[in-house]
């Protein structure tokens, strides 16, 4: 299962086909290959047999055969039979169980995106440095539910049947029916960002908005500490992502070191909290990051000292002392 879940999110074209696939073998019917009556003595007997052939040369090796009592044979393949039918049923029972309540995880490494199919054919693109879960049929207590750490888009497919698509994240519950939306969850911190549809919130612990219905365009973020912010955006700004773009708008440096730090594994560090402060519009590549810290350099005069995963971003000298 692991392997074709990741082999699909790599080839969503084949979707279909492999769920139909899948459906064929579940319908076979293997039966087992029981030998005839006699046969296991036939063949003990061609191994007894061949072996004292071997060992003739050695008059002091003797083979005993076996037990020709009927009656004791049949005792005997009797217990082998119900054994082995016992391990049969455990064995079923495992797999069963296993398959049953396991659970499907997919995650990206840093600077990786994915786009996968779940088994309802909602769309799911992961952002770097993300994690989703599931259950093999997506159906908890006749919802579709997943698990979600980090950042993805979801394109949800609305089902006749009205069933429920959840969002778990650590501090909320996102419920839809059939909608277009993206979760940032890091840091004890959900912002969720909706394109199309409707989505109901439902926040975590003592919040008193414990059922927030979010319209297209809004932007809300809410923190384990009951924290809310809620306001209408571009959601445009917040989406490009998508297509390996990184757009920022009055964004803090401070927020863009988190950002690297989250999405590519940086460790990013500032001479002096004026400019953590400092904020930034524009956009970049979501795949160069070289290009950024070129930006932000040039832009606010700053020195960018790279040491492997560590980078720290200093006020140039010059600058520094003109403003002294």
């Amino acid at each position: 299962n692991s392997f074709w879940n990741a082999w699909i999110s790599k080839n969503p074209e084949c979707a279909e086909r492999v769920r139909a696939a899948r459906e064929i073998i579940l319908q076979l019917d293997f039966k087992a290959n029981i030998p005839p009556e006699g046969k296991f003595l036939e063949v003990w007997d061609k191994i007894a047999k061949a072996d004292s052939n071997n060992l003739r040369s050695a008059p002091h090796v003797s083979i005993q055969p076996p037990a020709a009592d009927k009656k004791k044979t049949q005792t005997r393949k009797l217990l082998y039979w119900i054994a082995a039918s016992a391990a049969f049923l455990a064995v079923c029972a495992f797999i069963f169980i296993s398959i049953r309540f396991r659970t499907l995880e997919i995650s990206t490494a840093y600077g990786e995106s994915r786009t996968l199919l779940l088994p309802d054919s909602t769309k799911v693109t992961l952002n770097s440095n993300s994690r989703i879960s599931y259950s093999p049929s997506l159906l908890v207590n006749g919802n579709r539910e997943v698990f979600l750490v980090g950042e993805a888009f979801f394109s949800v497919v609305h089902k006749d049947n009205h069933e429920k698509f959840v969002v778990h994240t650590g501090e909320l519950k996102l419920e839809v029916l059939g909608t277009k939306f993206n979760v940032n969850s890091r840091r004890g911190e959900t912002k969720v960002i909706l394109t199309e549809g409707k989505v109901r919130l439902n926040m975590l612990g003592d919040s008193k908005q414990n059922n927030l219905i979010m319209a297209p365009g809004e932007f809300v973020a809410f923190t384990k500490k009951g924290e809310l912010t809620r306001k209408t955006v571009d959601a445009n700004n917040y989406l490009e992502w998508r297509n390996n773009r990184l757009v920022f708008v009055g964004t803090s440096l401070g927020e863009i070191g988190q950002m690297l730090e989250d999405n590519y594994g940086y460790d990013v560090s500032f001479q002096n909290d004026s400019i953590k402060l400092k904020k930034f519009t524009g956009s970049s590549s979501a795949v160069e990051i070289e290009e950024l810290l070129e930006k932000l350099s040039r832009v606010y005069d700053l020195k960018v000292e790279k040491a492997g995963n560590k980078v720290t971003l200093k006020q140039n000298k010059e600058s520094a002392s003109e403003t002294d």
